[in-house]
């Protein structure tokens, strides 16, 4: 009886953590089933999961496994056989931290500084064609402020490529990249959560750069591309504010949040929907499907070509819209309008600068072009209404034009204006005042 008493009580030792793990398995599947259906984002989906992971439990189907990693990834592959979502993940216990380095402290820092740096980014070029390239590997909140700075190195870029094809995603950094092209408080994405019932917009933001509204803007992606990547490309595509190149995405379209569960274990918890108010839905499972599919060593190759072009066109396009209404021996009122709307766009972009506003008026002035003379000064005065050297050049050309009332008005305004700046060509400006007056008295 002594000698059976040992054998029971040694087997029952060797027997016992089996036990324990068995148990706390079903306390995590539990837990598990009860975040499914206070928080999924589908009640039906939670509820035919948790039937399904009943069954698992009812049959042993984990009466095998004995490391952590293992069950995690099980448990997660079983109820991802319902739900199809690939966000929804259990996560194993942190295992325990490493011993730390010999490695002194500052050497480590020193080592680790250019990858903290680097956040989400990583190649950041100009290409030829003056095409703006920027790779980025990940979202980070932290990175808004790298942004600006990005979008302030490209403030003159006529095309933009941003690269996905290597970002799984991260948190909210594409909605302040998005703002960069569209108008402020557009609603880029919507938010619908079951357990408050709840729908909320995403709107792009102020940002303290250069907006650009209008610049081409394409987007690669590959399989690799997800969650909040595939929210940037999908939210400006539908817009039609980006054109998309490369390999559909990965297809997981619902936010998350990381729960607790029993053992250290946790859950990633898709707890919303996200909802695009273009579409009226998203890329959840069958991911964002490009303008233009390519295979993934062809995308960038593809996509330069395509920016050269639209860059080509983006720069020259106003130009020669300008030239076609200059170049007409009349110009209506209407034209003159469109002069200016041209001339003042082309500032914006950085096409043109004031001064070189003032070369063209020459130009055509030199040429015996009045008309086209006159459109563009008076454009010069709406635009820079405060410039002595712009009232000056129009009154120049309205005396030319025999419209001397006009002309006297401009020289005076440059006088004034150049006397109250403290202008260092104002005994020019006096000069042509006096030298046109004079002209009047002959």
């Amino acid at each position: 009886m002594k000698y059976y008493l040992k054998s029971l009580l040694a087997t029952l030792l060797i027997c016992l953590p089996f036990v324990n793990f068995a148990q706390s398995r079903a306390d995590i599947i539990k837990e598990v089933q009860k975040l499914m259906t206070e928080n999924y984002i589908f009640i039906d989906t939670a509820e035919a999961t948790n039937e399904h992971l009943t069954h698992l439990m009812e049959i042993d189907f984990f009466k095998s496994i004995d490391d952590p990693q293992t069950f995690a990834k099980m448990l997660t592959t079983e109820m991802q056989k319902i739900t199809h979502d690939k966000h929804l993940n259990i996560a194993p216990p942190r295992q325990q931290r490493a011993a730390a380095p010999t490695t002194d402290f500052i050497t480590r820092h020193l080592n680790n500084l250019e990858r903290f740096r680097n956040g989400g980014f990583g190649k950041i070029e100009l290409l030829e064609g003056n095409i703006g390239y920027v790779s980025l590997e990940g979202f980070r909140r932290e990175d808004i402020p790298k942004v600006d700075a990005v979008m302030n190195y490209f403030s003159t870029a006529d095309a933009m490529i941003i690269d996905l094809r290597e970002n799984g995603g991260g948190n909210s950094l594409g909605q302040y990249w998005s703002s960069y092209f569209l108008e402020d408080n557009i609603a880029v994405s919507g938010l619908y959560e079951r357990r408050t019932d709840n729908y909320s917009e995403l709107k792009t933001v102020a940002v303290k750069g250069k907006k650009r509204l209008n610049i081409p803007l394409f987007i690669l992606t590959s399989h690799f591309t997800f969650s909040a990547a595939e929210a940037f490309a999908y939210d400006l595509q539908c817009r039609n504010r980006a054109f998309v190149i490369g390999e559909t995405t990965g297809g997981g379209a619902h936010p998350v949040e990381f729960m607790a569960l029993p053992e250290g274990y946790s859950v990633i918890m898709p707890y919303a929907r996200s909802i695009n108010p273009i579409s009226k839905t998203n890329w959840e499972g069958i991911g964002v499907q490009p303008n233009l599919l390519t295979a993934s060593d062809r995308t960038f190759e593809t996509a330069k070509l395509r920016a050269r072009e639209a860059a080509k066109m983006y720069r020259e396009g106003p130009f020669l819209n300008l030239k076609d209404i200059l170049l007409k021996d009349q110009i209506s009122q209407t034209a003159a309008v469109e002069v200016e709307r041209i001339i003042t766009l082309l500032i914006a972009r950085n096409h043109l600068e004031d001064f070189m506003v003032v070369d063209l008026g020459y130009f055509y002035l030199d040429n015996d072009q009045i008309n086209a003379t006159l459109a563009i000064f008076k454009a010069n005065t709406n635009i820079f209404p405060e410039s002595p050297n712009a009232h000056d050049s129009y009154a120049e050309s309205l005396a030319k034009h025999g419209q001397n009332d006009d002309a006297l008005k401009h020289f005076k305004k440059a006088v004034s204006l150049a006397e109250a700046q403290k202008d260092h060509d104002v005994n020019s400006f006096r000069k042509n005042l006096v030298a046109f007056k004079a002209s009047l008295n002959q």
